[in-house]
C-alpha cells in the first residue's frame, strides 16, 4: 500500500495537472497546435522535481525510488499530460550515470528536452521517435545499454501521429554517442518499461472512471444504463484490469528498488499487462459511451490514441513476449 508520502506525490501531481494541464484541453482538437507543451510550463514541472524524482541525490536528484516515480507517471497517464517527461527522466539518468553532471543538470532543469527513440529491431538504427519537435537530444535504450544522441545528427522525418498531442518522427539514428550507460550500472531500459507501464495503468484507470461516470448519468428507457447487467460487467472488468495493471507496476518497481531476483521480467510483464489493460479499457469505455465516445465532447477517444502510442514506446507487444517466452 502507498505510504502517506507517496499519496502526497499523487495528490500534488493530480492537482497540478487538473489546474495547469487539464485533460479536457486535448479533447477538442486532433493535433495540438504549436509545441506539445509550453517550454516555460515544462521547466515549471521540472522545478517541481518531475524529472529528478527518482534520480539519486548524489547526482542532484530528489532521491526517491522507482515506486515514487511510478506514482508520478501514473498520474501523467491519467491526466493525458503532454510533453517528454518519460525521455527526460531516462535521459537524465543516462547523463548522470555516464558522468556528465552538467548535461544531467540541464535535463532535470527542463532547459534541455529529450526525445524517446524506439528501435524497429535490436540490430538496426531505424527508429520511431516521440517528442522530437522541441527536443535537442534523443535517448534510445535496450536491455543491454542506454545512450543519448544529438537529435540534429539524426535523419528524421515527421509523420502523422495517432495521438495528435504527441509528435512522432521516423528515421535513423546518426552521429556519435554523447553519453551512454550499461544496464549493469543502471537498468535504464527496465526503469523505462515500468514508468511507461505506470502511464498505461493510469490511462486504464481513467477509462474506467470515464465509463463508470457516464453509465451513471446516461439513461435509456427511463433508467441509467449502468443498471443493465451487460454494462455492469464491462465496468467491473475495467476496474479489475486497471487494479491488476497498477499492482503489477508497483510490484515491478519495488522489485527493482530492492534488486530482487527477476525484476527485469516483472517490468516486462508490467508493460505488457498495462498495455493490454489500457487498450481493452479503452474499447470498453468507448462502447459504454456509444457514438459520443468518438467525439470531441468526451475523452475516451483521446485515451485510446494515447494508449496506442505508448504501447509502441520502448518495446512493442511481440518484443515483450519474445523476452518472456523466447521463440524456439
Amino acid at each position: 500500500m502507498p505510504s502517506a508520502e507517496q499519496e502526497e506525490i499523487t495528490t500534488t501531481v493530480a492537482s497540478f495537472l487538473a489546474a495547469r494541464m487539464p485533460a479536457t484541453a486535448h479533447a477538442s482538437v486532433f493535433v495540438t497546435p504549436g509545441a506539445e507543451i509550453d517550454s516555460a510550463l515544462f521547466r515549471e514541472c521540472a522545478e517541481l522535481g518531475w524529472l529528478s524524482l527518482g534520480l539519486p541525490e548524489r547526482f542532484g536528484g530528489v532521491g526517491y525510488g522507482l515506486a515514487e516515480e511510478a506514482m508520478l507517471f501514473r498520474e501523467l497517464g491519467r491526466g493525458l499530460a503532454p510533453g517528454g517527461f518519460l525521455p527526460g527522466v531516462l535521459g537524465a539518468r543516462v547523463a548522470a550515470f555516464a558522468g556528465d553532471a552538467d548535461l544531467a543538470a540541464s535535463i532535470v532543469s527542463g532547459s534541455v528536452q529529450v526525445a524517446l527513440a524506439t528501435r524497429d529491431t535490436t540490430d538496426t538504427d531505424d527508429v520511431s521517435v516521440m517528442h522530437a519537435a522541441e527536443a535537442s537530444l534523443v535517448v534510445v535504450c535496450d536491455a543491454a545499454r542506454a545512450a543519448l544522441y544529438s537529435l540534429a545528427d539524426c535523419a528524421l522525418v515527421p509523420i502523422d501521429p495517432v495521438d495528435g498531442s504527441v509528435r512522432i518522427a521516423r528515421g535513423t539514428l546518426g552521429g556519435s554517442v554523447i553519453a551512454s550507460v550499461a544496464a549493469d550500472l543502471d537498468p535504464v531500459f527496465i526503469r523505462g518499461l515500468v514508468l511507461c507501464a505506470a502511464m498505461q495503468a493510469g490511462t486504464a484507470e481513467a477509462q474506467c472512471d470515464l465509463g463508470v461516470a457516464y453509465a451513471k448519468v446516461r439513461e435509456q428507457f427511463g433508467k441509467p444504463i449502468g443498471a443493465n447487467q451487460a454494462i455492469k460487467h464491462r465496468c467491473a472488468d475495467m476496474a479489475v484490469r486497471a487494479e491488476g495493471a497498477f499492482s503489477q507496476v508497483c510490484y515491478a518497481a519495488t522489485a527493482l528498488d530492492g534488486d530482487a531476483d527477476g525484476f527485469a521480467e516483472e517490468a516486462i510483464i508490467a508493460k505488457y499487462y498495462a498495455d493490454e489493460a489500457a487498450r481493452l479499457n479503452g474499447e470498453a469505455s468507448v462502447q459504454i459511451h456509444g457514438a459520443i465516445g468518438f467525439t470531441t465532447e468526451t475523452l475516451p477517444h483521446r485515451h485510446v490514441w494515447r494508449a496506442h502510442t505508448m504501447a509502441r514506446a520502448l518495446a512493442v507487444r511481440p518484443a515483450l513476449l519474445d523476452a518472456l517466452v523466447p521463440r524456439p
